[in-house]
């Protein structure tokens, strides 16, 4: 599978950063697809990141469900796409520049 396909983008907020900058190792959020797989998330952000020369530790992974939103047109209520996330753990030493 395409990496960009299973990396969909970074998640940059606030507490991501704190949790990137306060740990030993250092650690990303990303946005993925949803049937994206632990190893595949891995090897998906080892290709991306590939001049940096970094190495993934351990990816954690969770599921949002999407949230029931009413459409301004219609009365009917829509819904917000399931979505998932994912933390990856680099080695120590290594770092991704996202911006």
């Amino acid at each position: 599978m395409d990496p960009h396909k299973v990396v969909l983008s970074p998640i940059i907020t606030e507490e991501a950063q704190i949790q990137t900058t306060k740990s030993k190792s250092a650690k990303y959020t990303f946005r993925v697809t949803p049937k994206a797989t632990k190893s595949q998330i891995r090897d998906a952000v080892e290709e991306i990141f590939k001049k940096s020369e970094i190495r993934v530790v351990a990816v954690n992974t969770m599921n949002y469900e999407g949230k029931v939103r009413n459409r301004m047109a219609s009365r009917r209520p829509g819904r917000r796409p399931n979505w998932k996330k994912a933390i990856v753990t680099l080695r120590p030493g290594d770092a991704i520049e996202l911006i």
